[in-house]
C-alpha cells in the first residue's frame, strides 16, 4: 500500500513537471515570437533614425483599471505623437492616444478610453517619462474619473545608447 502510494505521488509530480516544461516552452516560443515582430515594426516605422523620448514600444507594467501586459507603439507624424496598442490589448491596431510635447520629460494630449460594452470616449491625459527615458506614467481622465497607468519601454532597450548611434553621422 504504502509503496502504491508513493509511486502515485511521484507520477503526480511528474506530471506536475511535465505541465511546467510545456508552459515554459509555450512562454518562450511566444515573447520569441513576439520580438520577431516588434522587431519589423520597429524597422518600418523609425526606420534608423533618432527618436524623441516617448516614442519606441512599452508595455504596461501597471494599471489601477484594467489589465497589464499591453503592448502599445508611440510614433511621431509631423509634432504630433501617436500611440496605438500591438499586442495584447483589449483594442488593438487604431490610434488611441494623440500627444504633443512639452518637453523631453512631459507630453499632453488625449487617449481613447474603452469600455466592455465596446463604447469609447476620448479624455484629456498627461504622460511624464522617468529621467532615463525607460518607463513613463500616464494619467487618463477629467476631474470625475481619473485613473494612471505605469509602462516600461521594451524598445530601443536603452533610448541614449539607440540615439547616440545617429549622433555620429
Amino acid at each position: 500500500m504504502f509503496m502504491s502510494y508513493k509511486l502515485t505521488n511521484m507520477k503526480i509530480s511528474n506530471f506536475k513537471h511535465s505541465i511546467f516544461k510545456i508552459f515554459l516552452l509555450f512562454y518562450l516560443l511566444t515573447n520569441f515570437l513576439s520580438a520577431a515582430n516588434y522587431k519589423e515594426i520597429t524597422e518600418k516605422v523609425f526606420s534608423n533614425r533618432k527618436i524623441d523620448s516617448i516614442e519606441g514600444i512599452w508595455v504596461k507594467s501597471f494599471a489601477n483599471q484594467g489589465p497589464t501586459g499591453c503592448v502599445t507603439m508611440f510614433y511621431k507624424e509631423k509634432d504630433q505623437y501617436y500611440q496605438i496598442h500591438i499586442d495584447e490589448c483589449f483594442v488593438m491596431g487604431k490610434i488611441t492616444g494623440k500627444h504633443e510635447r512639452l518637453d523631453s520629460s512631459n507630453y499632453e494630449g488625449e487617449n481613447a478610453i474603452y469600455f466592455y460594452d465596446r463604447k469609447e470616449i476620448w479624455e484629456p491625459s498627461s504622460i511624464s517619462i522617468a529621467d532615463d527615458f525607460n518607463s513613463f506614467s500616464i494619467t487618463h481622465g477629467s476631474n470625475n474619473n481619473k485613473f494612471t497607468e505605469k509602462w516600461k519601454r521594451i524598445w530601443p532597450e536603452n533610448f541614449h545608447s539607440y540615439n547616440k548611434v545617429f549622433e555620429k553621422e
